[in-house]
């Protein structure tokens, strides 16, 4: 049982405090701080801005599943769980627990001679707490696989030996992360090279590990949408409400938690704009509405909607109402029941916030700017709407272009435009 009532945020911060001050680099500390925020929207999600015991087991189930389903790889979803394992640690006990899951030492078992080097490598770069025990288990993977392969144990560190570790051993030992082994040889190279080996010519601080792929998975179509859509029956008050709910979805490409929280004050009627500060960035956005959308939430509004005194516009349809909450009210839920209604093949991956993909992609393929799209899907850089937006295949050939107006005065094609029977 917890010894005090964590409020998400301040338990959050605690953590990352704590985080730091064990020694973590800054390069990790962004990862962290990603996950925690990952990890307090999820339970906000759930219902609970202060921590609750089965958050571990609920956050664990759901990156679980996004797993499986290959939302997230494997590495990234092992790196969440170790972060609320830690979380819930330092809820439960007042103590963050930071013991290790790498390899241990005796794993790589070394020479004195290395196992010195790889120390004075460490202290080269003052790593400490948990970055000293990841890089020192990657150097000595390292001088292991030196030392076997040379068979002594006075090895000499050289380019060729340190690109054989990499195309050699890791493909077939690695578990772990291909980055974390990386940023250990280049602090190695370092070291060894401003400490006078003369083996080492490549820069290995140039190197970099391969950005994980972005999974597309196929947004709904404008034809599926409207199956989907047609298929509610709006001569109820649920209906109704759905009905506008899909609408908006597509139309602006809005957020599920946005949706969720829009008020009834959010939205200018006469001018056609929906105003709202997102949740997720805390940024203002102002996104115009279509007539359709707008006719289908006031219809919501007018003759669906119960009486109450919440400002939410899209509330509960049963018992007391209420705003729609994700604990109760998921929104992937309600998206598949529509679909399945239609006949629309379930793909693995597609959800609730699918919309807002089709939403990102139908203004992609209308030729809109991508900068237009990412200021209406309300993101701070370009970079984040990768995720987002299917190959444009007018886009791509029309940038297959030929060679018909580029001079081209060398290599084999230089005069070939100007003799036709080449």
């Amino acid at each position: 049982m917890a010894q005090k009532e964590w409020d998400m945020q301040s338990l959050s911060e605690v953590f990352l405090q704590s985080v730091r001050s064990y020694g973590i680099k800054e390069v990790s500390m962004e990862q962290y701080e990603a996950v925690c925020k990952k990890i307090i929207r999820f339970s906000s999600e759930k219902g609970f801005r202060t921590y609750y015991q089965g958050l571990r087991a609920d956050y664990d189930a759901w990156i679980d599943e996004k797993i499986r389903n290959q939302s997230i790889c494997y590495e990234y979803g092992r790196f969440q769980h170790r972060v609320i394992r830690m979380l819930e640690s330092l809820a439960e006990t007042g103590q963050t627990d930071f013991s290790s899951c790498f390899h241990s030492p005796r794993e790589y078992v070394v020479s004195v001679q290395s196992g010195k080097l790889i120390e004075k490598a460490l202290d080269y770069h003052s790593l400490k707490g948990e970055s000293r025990a990841e890089m020192s288990t990657v150097m000595r993977h390292f001088f292991k696989y030196a030392e076997d392969k040379a068979e002594m144990d006075d090895v000499k560190v050289t380019d060729d030996l340190l690109m054989d570790f990499f195309t050699e051993e890791l493909p077939k030992t690695n578990t772990g992360s291909m980055g974390r082994s990386l940023r250990a040889i280049k602090y190695l190279s370092v070291y060894l090279k401003n400490n006078g080996n003369s083996g080492l010519v490549l820069d290995f601080t140039q190197l970099n590990a391969r950005s994980s792929h972005i999974r597309m998975i196929p947004p709904y179509s404008q034809d599926e949408i409207s199956r989907a859509v047609s298929s509610i029956d709006t001569t109820t008050p649920e209906g109704l409400r759905d009905y506008a709910i899909m609408l908006l979805a597509f139309d602006t490409g809005l957020r599920s938690v946005d949706i969720r929280k829009l008020c009834l004050k959010d939205i200018n009627w006469k001018k056609g704009l929906l105003y709202l500060r997102q949740s997720k960035t805390g940024a203002p956005l102002i996104l115009p509405l279509g007539g359709k959308v707008m006719n289908a939430i006031a219809d919501y509004i007018l003759t669906g909607r119960p009486e109450c005194s919440y400002d939410e516009i899209f509330l509960t349809v049963k018992g007391p109402a209420r705003p729609m909450n994700k604990r109760h009210c998921t929104f992937t839920s309600l998206c598949d029941k529509y679909f399945r209604a239609a006949n629309v093949d379930k793909i693995p991956g597609r959800s609730f916030h699918s919309l807002r993909r089709s939403f990102a992609t139908e203004l992609s393929e209308a030729g809109v700017p991508l900068e237009t799209i990412s200021q209406m899907l309300g993101h701070k850089s370009i970079e984040e709407d990768k995720p987002y937006l299917s190959y444009n295949r007018e886009q791509i050939a029309f940038c297959a272009i030929g060679f018909d107006e580029i001079p081209v005065t060398n290599g084999i094609y230089a005069g070939g435009a100007r003799n036709d029977n080449q």
